[in-house]
């Protein structure tokens, strides 16, 4: 089968390629899937140009951990999954997946069964994506109704971004969002209350105070303005240093880097809001296996609205 491989450290056109190598074999609690879309994430291009584990997320040659497509076997120890079956999933993630395939063995456990509402690019744009924002309002206690609540998006045109003004949306919340400013009708369609221009200082200053934050953006801080007694921030990257303390001392009761991990039952969650119509995933671009180093190149400028997904299918 065709598979990606990195040959060392580097640039996309450098060291990217395509090869041949065997069919993997599922092991008793696995899903064997013939892959049809895998969606690319930031961690994909920074593992890839440094060669290296990125903190806890193992470094391969063999790259790739979203995943969509069709079961084609299922482990002997494995149940609710048949041949024939659209799946979606975040493969063992922060272990190495390989999911950039033809095929892909993957423990049942981090699938579930795929919202019929969303095309195979969608469905395999979302897993990792979806479930950063699903864990991160998790860690912050917005799980349940959220009526009342206020939640600041730092970053809510991006992968994560997008998909978590709508989940906490789902639950009630009145959501603000930053963004670039054309992109504020993008995020006013997926339900945000409120959208601010990033580089506008002084609007950002004077946003009213949230109950939670999540920065999806690298060194990500909200206005102290937007901070009160109580307030959860959450990143998914990390804070500049003497952040947490000036966050701390404005109130904020929760001050946590999250990192997420495969989950399956969430991503049935997930997929039972898409099929209500109450989620939708933003297809930047997508490229088919052979333009696998176009798809890295344009989800490295940093200018994408939405995901960007490579499709086997």
């Amino acid at each position: 089968m065709r598979a990606v491989r990195y040959t060392g450290a580097g640039a996309a056109a450098e060291v990217t390629e395509l090869v041949e190598v065997a069919d993997p074999t599922p092991a008793q609690d696995e899903v064997l899937v013939r892959v049809a879309a895998v969606g690319l994430n930031p961690v994909d291009v920074k593992i890839r140009a440094a060669a290296v584990d990125f903190g806890p997320i193992e470094y391969t040659t063999l790259p790739g951990w979203d995943v969509a497509g069709e079961v084609v076997a299922v482990g002997p120890a494995v149940d609710g999954f048949a041949p024939g079956d659209p799946v979606f999933g975040l493969a063992r993630f922060p272990r190495a997946a390989h999911t950039l395939a033809d095929l892909v063995a993957v423990p049942a456990s981090d699938l579930a069964h795929a919202p019929a509402a969303w095309s195979v690019a969608q469905q395999g744009g979302a897993p990792l994506a979806v479930l950063t924002a699903w864990h991160a309002f998790e860690a912050a206690g917005l799980t349940g109704d959220a009526t009342g609540k206020r939640v600041l998006v730092l970053g809510g045109a991006g992968g994560v971004g997008h998909l978590a003004v709508q989940v906490a949306k789902s639950r009630g919340a009145q959501i603000v969002a930053t963004a670039s400013r054309a992109k504020h009708d993008v995020l006013t369609g997926l339900g945000a209350d409120e959208v601010v221009d990033y580089k506008d200082e002084s609007a950002l200053e004077e946003i009213a105070p949230v109950d939670v934050v999540l920065s999806t953006v690298d060194n990500g801080v909200p206005p102290l303005g937007a901070v009160r007694e109580g307030t959860a921030v959450i990143t998914i990257t990390g804070f500049p240093d003497g952040a947490e303390d000036a966050l701390r001392a404005a109130g904020a009761s929760v001050v946590q880097r999250i990192m997420v991990a495969a989950d399956g039952p969430a991503l049935a969650e997930v997929a039972a809001l898409a099929d209500d119509g109450r989620l939708t995933v933003l297809v930047d671009g997508a490229f088919p296996l052979d333009d696998v180093v176009a798809a890295q190149e344009r989800l490295e400028t940093g200018r994408v609205t939405g995901k960007v997904v490579v499709t086997l299918s």
